[in-house]
């Protein structure tokens, strides 16, 4: 077995010195320079991964309601308890459930409120032809989010809410 020469030895080792002090001999600035950044890079991504959660929580409670919405469009009549568990059935988050029915009119930014039934909305408050049947439908999660890393910006916990609204005739 041949033994690596004596010139090739030597110029592995200062290869490795040259490697750690650098050509000016700055020896260990590297390490102070990993030293401060990587724990902000540690926060920053503890930060990110956990702002990723709270986004996916945020979809799944918004997807629950609007499965409930969409749900109570194929109905002729309001029934909560069948929303409820169109809304619950749409993800696996464990999720509150709660509907209402309301008579309504369109404007040009929202739903005008006329009355809890339509048979009792007062004509003068909407034409009868843009009068509808609304269906708003509230989720939120049985449990608030609470961050990975407590502290900072991100103290205590977060609840998040989600409502669909729709006209079902």
């Amino acid at each position: 077995m041949a033994r690596p020469s004596r010139v090739s030895r030597v110029g592995s080792w200062s290869s490795l010195r040259r490697f750690l002090v650098g050509p000016e001999g700055s020896f260990g600035a590297a390490l102070v320079e990993f030293a401060i950044f990587v724990p902000l890079l540690v926060t920053l991504t503890l930060y990110s991964i956990d702002f990723g959660f709270m986004l996916w929580a945020k979809m799944q409670v918004q997807n629950a309601a609007q499965a409930g919405a969409q749900f109570s469009i194929g109905k002729v009549e309001y029934d909560s308890t069948l929303i409820s568990n169109a809304a619950k059935n749409a993800t696996k988050f464990k999720v509150n459930v709660t509907s209402s029915e309301f008579c309504g009119c369109p404007t040009t930014s929202n739903i005008k409120f006329c009355a809890n039934s339509c048979d009792l909305c007062n004509t003068g408050t909407c034409s009868l032809t843009t009068q509808g049947h609304y269906v708003t439908v509230t989720a939120s999660p049985q449990t608030a989010y609470t961050p990975l890393a407590p502290y900072g910006v991100a103290k205590g916990t977060y609840n998040i809410n989600a409502k669909s609204t729709v006209r079902i005739r």
